[in-house]
């Protein structure tokens, strides 16, 4: 908004600066605060005051203002920016480092910090340096100066200039949802490498024209994102990269330029692996606690932690990954990759300059052995990716230039903006987007097919459960089948008989002539007809070259014995009949679910047909479940009064009690006698567990619509 105070913005959505400057406008230092700090659905900051604050101090000269709603606002915005100005107050233990990494080369993050945090003048740089916090009064109004004030309407906040309303906008920040788009079917498929990086974002925070850095690590062609920048999901799904080919996190550091895109993964699909150390970890759930109003407990239980070792290896899909703390502000991580006969280094945000880093051993900052081991950064590997910046927080990129021409053939440059990086010199500039993956050749094994197999099973929820000891079992039922774009892989009304999991490709479903759905690496289907014996319901055609793996219906159902997988695809079925997909469609946040999340959900329904005056919970009873509306409608009876009807495609259930076990708070009532789609309490549990993006988005609620 402008005013005569200068321009005043609502929200913060990560990447803002860069929002302002490439649009031509001023870059605020007046920010008012959402109603609500974090968009769950989206997996989105709305209120990312880092990157304002230090474009504003570090490149403007001054300080941002910014009007809480609250104090308990206030309260959580000070938490993040203590976290990623000055890092966590507790130390990393001696559990991070390997027993034999000797003490000398362990950081001192009390002194490291302390260092980066004078400035040239002297003074010491705290959240006032940066942060002046405006408050609204009693009645719902901040003067910002004689002329201006800003007020708190409703669910509006009106702009007041020399006397007069000069704008209005809601106070809740509402982002467009999430992407819905199919990947691409004119472009081939992605085929990701057995060992390979692919450069997401390349930049920094202030470049417009740039995404921030971030890549994916491709090991036995799985990959592992590393500091995924804001949104790189919405790009991998459109481009045809299933969430589950990406099953790993490494979160290098707790600043909004590296951690924006982590939550957003994890609220993904399936509950991902985070690779860091416990002091990272530490941060970054005590910042998106703050951030997004979940319990740091809660938000632990959304991923799971694989902590690592300084000076010991991690093993993930038959790589070993070394970190190392590099020196930055806060803490934050390096690492190489080492798979087959070649390997990756990936510096992470770190200063390195020889001279600066034995001037910092000088001033006492790092020991002798540390400011060693810093200057003897790995330049041998296959492929480094080496951020260059603005010193004294990142590499000048003019050290680098100065760097032996067969250390710079290696090298690829992140971090920086392309018009920022020197010109013959040597330097290459890492390009982005899966188009330039570099793709990078390794020996070969003589178990990567099997392992592959394994993964992609593995990830198959109806395999899920079954034991190591039956891996021999479904390596051997399985055999690889390749289809050319088009071909009709499955003919309707034909007997069932082969079950798929698709390894690359896309494959859509199509029921005379219009395709009802479409499945993409990871994915599976044919699975039903080989329970029921009974025809083929529909067509299914690869609508790219595609490869699968194939398991015929004996192998199928012997795999499968012994588990209550058969009777839940007999219910798959009947949901399949009964049109369940195309209710999910009609649901805000059901209807972004992933093929594969649609079909476990599915599997767990039961078909009812509701009786007015039907009750189907009662105040006070147990959490039974929740039910998704087709035909019939329903209300919810409770201490504040009714919430009525709700209709066709409306989720509703109290799903704080369900996650939790407890008693309920209302009574559900049928008003409209129809169809309708229950899961129990318990399968819901599960699937919450298993699918913390969608248990974040019924957080707190009772209904989606």
């Amino acid at each position: 908004m402008k005013t005569s105070a200068g321009p005043i913005q609502v929200g913060l959505p990560p990447e803002t600066i860069k929002d302002s400057m490439a649009s031509g406008l001023a870059v605020p230092t007046l920010y008012v605060l959402p109603k609500q700090l974090f968009d769950r659905r989206r997996g989105v900051n709305v209120a990312e005051c880092e990157f304002p604050a230090y474009f504003n101090y570090f490149a403007l000269k001054r300080k941002i203002r910014l009007l809480a709603n609250s104090v308990e606002d206030e309260r959580r915005i000070r938490s993040v920016f203590e976290e990623a100005l000055f890092g966590p107050s507790i130390m990393p233990s001696d559990s991070e480092f390997a027993s034999d990494y000797a003490p000398a080369l362990r950081p001192d993050f009390n002194k490291e910090s302390n260092h980066f945090r004078k400035m040239p003048d002297g003074s010491r740089l705290d959240v006032e340096s940066l942060v002046e916090f405006l408050r609204f009064d009693d009645d719902g109004v901040c003067v910002i100066n004689d002329a201006v004030q800003v007020r708190r309407v409703d669910e509006h906040i009106e702009f007041w200039d020399q006397g007069a309303l000069v704008a209005k906008t809601p106070h809740k920040l509402d982002l467009t949802p999430r992407s819905t788009l199919t990947p691409q079917v004119n472009v081939p498929p992605f085929e990701p490498p057995e060992f390979g990086v692919t450069v997401l974002g390349s930049s920094h925070g202030f470049d417009p024209a740039g995404k921030t850095t971030g890549i994916i690590i491709w090991v036995g062609k799985r990959g592992i994102l590393v500091d995924p920048p804001v949104d790189a999901t919405e790009y991998l799904r459109e481009h045809g990269v299933p969430a589950r080919l990406i099953d790993g996190v490494i979160l290098t550091h707790c600043h909004a330029d590296h951690d924006s895109g982590t939550f957003q993964k994890i609220l993904e699909e399936g509950r991902i692996n985070v690779y860091t150390t416990p002091t990272i970890v530490g941060s970054f759930v005590k910042k998106y606690a703050a951030l997004s109003g979940l319990g740091e407990d809660l938000l632990r239980r959304t991923f799971v932690f694989n902590p690592v070792t300084i000076g010991a290896p991690v093993r993930v899909h038959g790589a070993e990954i070394w970190f190392f703390y590099t020196l930055h502000s806060i803490p934050a991580l390096g690492f190489e990759v080492f798979y087959g006969n070649k390997s990756v280094a990936f510096s992470g945000d770190s200063l390195y300059d020889p001279a600066r880093l034995r001037a910092l051993r000088d001033l006492g900052v790092l020991s002798h052995e540390r400011c060693e081991d810093l200057i003897d950064f790995p330049w041998h590997h296959t492929v480094v990716i080496h951020e260059a910046g603005v010193p004294p927080l990142h590499t000048p990129a003019l050290v680098l230039a100065e760097l032996p021409d067969d250390a710079k053939e290696r090298l690829y440059v992140v971090h920086i903006a392309e018009k920022d990086l020197p010109k013959d010199r040597g330097l290459r500039g890492a390009r982005v987007g899966l188009e330039h993956t570099i793709r990078i050749p390794v020996d070969s094994s003589p178990n990567d097919e099997a392992a592959e197999w394994l993964e992609l099973l593995s990830g198959v929820e109806i395999f899920r459960d079954l034991p190591l000891s039956r891996a021999g079992e479904l390596l051997r039922a399985a055999k690889v089948k390749t289809f050319s774009a088009g071909t009709k892989i499955i003919q309707k009304d034909s007997r069932g008989e082969t079950f798929y999991a698709i390894a690359s490709g896309v494959c859509a479903v199509v029921a005379d002539g219009v395709e009802l759905k479409r499945y993409s690496a990871g994915d599976y289907f044919g699975e039903t007809a080989l329970v029921l014996d009974q025809p083929r319901s529909a067509d299914v055609v690869a609508r790219t070259d595609c490869r699968l793996l194939e398991i015929d219906r004996y192998g199928f159902l012997y795999l499968l014995r012994g588990t209550d997988v058969p009777d839940r695809l007999v219910r798959l079925a009947k949901m399949r009949e009964l049109r369940s997909w195309e209710v999910f469609d009609k649901n805000s946040v059901l209807s972004h679910l992933s093929s594969g999340q649609k079909t476990v959900l599915q599997s767990h329904m039961e078909s009812r047909v509701l009786e007015a005056g039907e009750v189907l919970w009662t105040a006070h009873g147990p959490a039974s479940g929740a039910v998704l509306l087709d035909e019939a409608q329903l209300e919810l009876e409770g201490t504040d009064g009714s919430l009525a009807p709700f209709k066709t495609g409306a989720f509703v259930g109290e799903f704080d009690a369900i996650r939790l076990n407890v008693p309920v708070k209302t009574t559900a009532r049928v008003v409209g006698r129809g169809r309708a789609f229950f899961v129990d309490r318990m399968a819901l549990a599960r699937f919450f567990k298993d699918n913390p993006g969608v248990l974040v988005s019924f957080l707190g609620t009772r209904f989606v619509e």
